[in-house]
């Protein structure tokens, strides 16, 4: 299900990159961009923190309605903490999942973006890595680990840039981003938040 609906937003990027043409004469062919991401889990494992991180991208103009991106995405932290009593033992458990993802991303724009504020379609896949550092206590007790994994990843997602000037332009973009495989587990909304610069 998860590649259907990967494979119909990728069609839809294409469709909005190809079927207009666009109205500017002077489009600049590479971006950089840095900002600040929030993601909201939406993991299988219940009572994780939702997490703050950094994205970074970069960018090239394939065609007035569609770039071709590369993110880079590092989400610090996802925290888990829990207590109970079970046979009059206290157990503790916490953990903290740190997760870096790197993508190739289309952004088709769509057909009613002006030369100021351009909405678009965000399809990406790539590579995700997370690290999982846990600790459980028994009475005083403790023992921890860690657990990493890499593995292949997803997203979709929606965004919205302002063009303050041809050189530079603020942009916020939601997204829903996947694990998959043994990462499968490992699902959030990110939304990020930066500008980027147009040369």
């Amino acid at each position: 299900m998860k590649k259907y609906f990967f494979f119909t937003a990728l069609l839809m990027v294409i469709f909005f990159s190809t079927s207009l043409y666009a109205q500017q004469a002077d489009v600049k062919k590479f971006y950089v961009g840095a900002g600040g991401s929030y993601a909201i889990e939406d993991f299988d494992v219940s009572d994780f923190d939702n997490s703050w991180g950094v994205n970074v991208k970069v960018g090239y103009n394939l065609h007035p309605l569609l770039d071709i991106e590369f993110d880079f995405d590092y989400l610090d932290k996802f925290e888990y903490s829990d207590e109970f009593e079970f046979s009059g033992m206290n157990i503790e458990g916490e953990a903290d999942l740190n997760i870096m993802t790197y993508m190739i991303a289309l952004k088709g724009y769509f057909p009613i973006s002006t030369e100021k504020l351009k909405l678009s379609v965000v399809v990406g896949g790539g590579i995700m890595y997370a690290d999982l550092d846990f600790k459980v206590s028994v009475n005083g007790s403790s023992i921890s680990d860690s657990y990493d994994e890499t593995e292949l990843c997803g997203k979709i997602g929606l965004g919205l840039d302002f063009f303050a000037t041809q050189d530079i332009s603020f942009g916020i973009e939601g997204n829903y981003t996947a694990g998959f495989n043994d990462l499968e587990d490992i699902r959030y909304f990110n939304f990020t938040l930066g500008d980027d610069y147009h040369f």
